[in-house]
């Protein structure tokens, strides 16, 4: 049992051609460790390849392999270098990588990185039957091109009353503006006080609230009906009129919603509550970039360095992450300066905007943008360019 030979006799160049159509390469030691035998498969064609996890892999070892797993060596460079390697020269490839302790943070890294399940090592027979049949069943359910997924853009705060829901709006706008024409959908998620409709003059009849209890109904067309459009065109999905606690939303549904949205829009932009939940973090997950929202001072400088380190924690990597400093004085003698903050957070300011709170809440009170109250105003020119720096970095990733 998980002896070699349990998958017959191998070719001279440590291969086993089974019609190709399943690979699995791993080393020797690993494979020999392994719950492994061909007859438990006998409606799979598996292919062994025996290879050492740091050696790379080959064109003729890939073959025509319409599935591969592959080793991956955690602590050996070689062989995270060889799988991206593979990614690269494959990139549509189903790939499953079989590693020995895979947290969470390492799985959700490998995932981000195009890997399509990871299963633990040494293998288990049930893991693999499970993790091959449910990749093959996937790949081959349909045809239909998938629908392009829109990005999604978090915005997060260092502290409350920020102006997070400021940037958030601006720049749902202005992705608005210069994208296509399925538009821009921006999710009020602070789900008990959120502002982002009135500050966007849309009147919403229907809420999150009202997505969140629809379960499997929830499509494009239910989407498109809540989300309530201001005069610039930004959809809005407004926070819900009662106040519920945070712990009470379902994940799975929220993160259906915004699986709807990217089907939908052509941006999503997430305006992310003060105090955060699972859930919160499930949807940071799904992030293409995080803009966390900072103010020149220590408190603000502060959380959001707690903030940095969760998202560290859970595996975010650093080039989904932006930091925006908002209401900066350009004054020349500032007791923190944007270099001292850079310093502080241990990354760069992607944007500054500047400081000029009387015209920013005349636009608020109005439901307008700072540009309508003030088309020259330096906040408003600020966030147009954050809109394109934002812009820029998605198109580069």
């Amino acid at each position: 049992m998980g002896k070699n030979e349990n998958f017959g006799s191998l070719e001279g160049n440590g291969s086993l051609d089974l019609d190709g159509k399943i690979k699995l390469i791993i080393s020797a030691d690993e494979f020999s460790r392994s719950a492994m035998s061909q007859s438990d498969y006998p409606e799979l064609s598996v292919g062994l390849v025996l290879l050492d996890a740091g050696e790379p892999i080959s064109a003729n070892q890939i073959g025509d392999a319409a599935l591969l797993i592959v080793e991956l060596r955690g602590h050996d460079p070689r062989s995270m270098q060889r799988l991206q390697a593979l990614r690269a020269h494959a990139p549509k490839l189903p790939l499953i990588v079989a590693m020995r302790d895979a947290d969470l943070a390492t799985t959700r890294a490998l995932i981000r990185q195009g890997v399509d399940d990871v299963i633990a090592l040494p293998i288990d027979r049930a893991e693999f039957g499970d993790a091959v049949t449910n990749l093959l069943a996937s790949t081959t359910k349909s045809h239909v091109p998938a629908p392009r997924l829109a990005p999604i853009i978090a915005v997060a705060q260092s502290v409350g009353g920020i102006g997070a829901t400021t940037v958030a709006t601006h720049i749902a706008h202005y992705l608005g503006q210069k994208g296509g024409a399925r538009g821009c959908c921006l999710v009020d998620l602070d789900l008990q006080f959120g502002n982002a409709a009135s500050y966007l003059g849309a009147t919403a009849t229907l809420t999150m609230d009202d997505l969140l209890l629809a379960g499997q109904r929830v499509d494009g067309q239910l989407l498109r009906t809540v989300a309530a459009s201001n005069a610039g065109g930004v959809a809005v999905v407004a926070a819900p009129e009662r106040i519920a606690p945070l712990e009470s939303i379902d994940t799975d549904q929220l993160l259906r919603v915004l699986q709807v949205a990217r089907e939908e829009y052509d941006h999503v932009v997430l305006d992310l509550p003060g105090n955060w939940a699972n859930w919160t973090l499930s949807a940071i997950d799904k992030a293409d970039l995080i803009l966390l929202v900072v103010d020149l001072s220590i408190g603000s400088l502060r959380q959001a360095r707690r903030r940095i380190q969760l998202f560290e924690e859970t595996g975010i990597e650093r080039s989904r992450i932006a930091i925006v400093a908002n209401r900066v004085e350009k004054r020349l003698f500032r007791t923190i300066s944007v270099k001292d903050a850079e310093d502080a957070l241990r990354y760069p300011i992607l944007a500054t905007v500047h400081s000029d709170y009387p015209v920013v809440q005349s636009a608020h009170d109005q439901g307008v943008l700072v540009g309508d109250v003030a088309r020259k105003n330096r906040v408003a020119i600020d966030l147009a360019a954050l809109a394109d720096a934002i812009g820029d970095r998605l198109d580069r990733n």
